[in-house]
């Protein structure tokens, strides 16, 4: 197969997100735990402005009942993460109309989460999702991460650190010199952290 000729679905990213979500709350380190807990790759929720569904790329739903027993049962809870596997910069466009996803489906018990990890966030969606409580990630490419922890001073790193996520969240070629591949809008270094924290921040 000429894989240049392979559009990219971003279903291997979304899997692999997928996956990490489904052994966070195996292992009960997700706030939303077992039992009742339900994964959804694709999941569809309805839209009473659209009268219709909308189709977002991974959830976590809380269930005050077992979901296996009643498919009409609402969730309680709902955490989206939307994987965005692409090299351009996202837009606050991109952001708004998540938002606006995520409002429609229930404002009240429902957490959004954006993540990519071949582009950027421009600066204008960093500064609406942190107002809007959205959290934004991103993993960068193996050969932006450059192994030099030890010749780094770690209290100046420390005074940086905002300006360090901001730069590696919006700048599409960051390079890291501290060993992180994982940056998020709100501090956290890594996909589980950020994840199991997502939820505390809201309910």
């Amino acid at each position: 197969m000429d894989r240049k000729n392979t559009k990219n679905t971003g279903a291997a990213f979304e899997e692999e997100v997928y996956k990490l979500i489904c052994e966070i709350v195996n292992k009960n380190e997700f706030m939303v735990s077992n039992p009742n807990v339900r994964i959804r790759k694709k999941p569809r929720y309805y839209s009473k402005d659209r009268d219709a569904e909308i189709e977002f790329d991974v959830s976590v739903e809380k269930h005050l009942g077992n979901p296996d027993e009643n498919e009409n049962m609402r969730p309680s809870i709902i955490v989206v993460i939307e994987c965005k596997d692409y090299s351009s910069s996202i837009p606050v466009d991109d952001v708004e109309e998540f938002h606006a996803k995520l409002q429609q489906i229930g404002a009240d018990n429902t957490k959004g989460m954006m993540i990519t990890q071949k582009g950027c966030f421009q600066r204008s969606a960093l500064n609406y999702a942190e107002s809007k409580g959205i959290a934004l990630a991103r993993i960068l490419p193996d050969d932006q991460v450059v192994f030099l922890l030890a010749l780094i001073d770690n209290k100046k790193l420390e005074t940086k650190k905002i300006e360090i996520e901001i730069s590696a969240l919006t700048e599409k070629d960051y390079i890291s010199y501290d060993k992180n591949y994982f940056f998020s809008s709100m501090g956290y270094y890594s996909l589980e952290e950020l994840i199991v924290q997502l939820c505390r921040i809201r309910f």
